[in-house]
């Protein structure tokens, strides 16, 4: 199967050891860990952008944020599978709002500490990634 993982920079490590227990079970996994700009300077371009004080009020002229999303949504039209891994912010449920909309099945991994409405979008619910990974080939089933 391909994954998209949406989780914040934040989880980065833990979005690392996901890619990889997926990887070794043969599947794909696509974070934002894959962005090329990313991938080119180690740390996330959008973290970035606010830890040098611009705000991403260019957001609609800036090519690297176009690249971004023309990235992400490529992704996410690619996989057959979202997993939202919490803790979760803003833009990753976003992505998953997005990958339902398309749709494609969302699982929730990790326990929600502020639960939303929106959460209802994940039709699957794993308290953690040990627990997702036991039922990954109930996951992979059509």
């Amino acid at each position: 199967m391909k994954f998209f993982i949406a989780s914040p920079w934040r989880n980065k490590e833990t979005v690392r050891n996901l890619t990889d227990a997926l990887i070794a079970r043969g599947h794909f996994a696509y974070s934002f860990l894959d962005s090329g700009a990313n991938l080119a300077t180690g740390r996330s371009v959008i973290e970035e952008f606010k830890t040098f004080g611009h705000s991403i009020t260019d957001w609609e002229d800036a090519p690297l944020i176009e690249n971004i999303f023309l990235s992400e949504m490529q992704a996410l039209k690619d996989s057959d599978a979202v997993i939202l891994l919490e803790p979760a912010g803003h833009s990753s449920l976003t992505e998953a709002g997005i990958a339902y909309g398309m749709g494609k099945k969302v699982l929730l991994v990790g326990l929600v500490e502020h639960p939303e409405v929106v959460y209802r979008i994940c039709g699957s619910r794993y308290p953690s990634i040990e627990a997702f990974l036991g039922d990954l080939n109930g996951v992979a089933a059509p």
